[in-house]
């Protein structure tokens, strides 16, 4: 098969390195069917809804408002230019913030028939910790507030579910399922928290969404996909779809261990992927 991966990233959010053409070309090398480009949406519209973003360099985690209309520019001449070798789709990574919707609204909305699809993330906690960015490693120390690893899980779940469950934040893809694993942070009540996933996942299905396999784990501390295989046959067994991203923050990380994935995938018992366009969802065979 083709693959297709539908979660990378580009020097644009500061924090990734190479064109957006760097990316479509080593697409093109893999013989990749699809490349999503998908970078993170600006953090700037909340500087003035959340004054607590200031603790943290929100500056270095995605584009910055001036580069939209760059991106989009650039994308439409990628689209045209290597149309008979790919299909380049358009996307936003998006964090969720509660009860930002409509500010977010406000700058997303120019830019909303543009896309292919959504993925919708949270990277950034409001609890015990307070503004706590828990998969940037400058802010490991935070773990120390919490009582036991548990908690930060439980966060970030009721945060996804909160992003979920919320009628006016756009996604089509939940990302990156258990990155409060990504610095290999162990939790005491595994029966616990995957009670808390499955909920969570309950929601996804509740709302005819798409959840990402993320193989980008794979590479950090935790050395395995996000979500874990246990979250993955419950995925299986509540019939959502799926789909793969790399989370590729430099060329040569696209369609990382795809195949190998493939395989565990195909084992489980799926036999298709996601495919998105102008936020429609169809399907292809594995």
């Amino acid at each position: 098969m083709r693959y297709e991966d539908w979660h990378t990233h580009n020097a644009l959010c500061r924090h990734a390195i190479g064109s957006i053409e760097d990316y479509v070309k080593k697409a093109i090398n893999f013989d990749l069917n699809v490349i999503g480009i998908s970078d993170h949406f600006p953090y700037e519209y909340l500087r003035s809804e959340l004054p607590s973003l200031e603790q943290i360099p929100y500056e270095e985690y995605a584009m910055p408002l001036y580069d939209l209309e760059i991106y989009f520019l650039e994308l439409e001449n990628l689209k045209e230019k290597y149309l008979d070798q790919i299909s380049v789709r358009f996307a936003f990574e998006i964090d969720y913030f509660k009860h930002q919707d409509y500010v977010l609204n406000r700058y997303l909305k120019k830019y909303i028939n543009k896309l292919d699809y959504i993925l919708g993330s949270v990277h950034v906690l409001f609890g015990k910790a307070g503004t706590f960015a828990f998969d940037d490693g400058r802010f490991l120390n935070k773990y120390k507030e919490y009582s036991v690893n548990d908690e930060i899980y439980i966060e970030f779940y009721n945060s996804l579910q909160d992003m979920i469950k919320s009628p006016t934040f756009e996604l089509d893809v939940v990302t990156h399922f258990d990155l409060p694993k990504k610095f290999d942070k162990k939790v005491k009540d595994k029966d616990n928290i995957m009670e808390k996933a499955i909920e969570t996942l309950r929601l996804v299905k509740k709302n005819d969404l798409t959840v990402e396999i993320n193989t980008s784990g794979l590479r950090k501390k935790a050395k395995e996909q996000y979500p874990n295989i246990d979250i993955i046959k419950h995925i299986y067994d509540l019939d959502i779809p799926i789909l793969l991203g790399s989370d590729a923050h430099k060329p040569e990380e696209v369609a990382y261990e795809f195949k190998s994935i493939t395989k565990m995938l195909k084992d489980i018992g799926f036999n298709r992927f996601a495919h998105f366009k102008k936020r429609r969802r169809s399907f292809i065979e594995i």
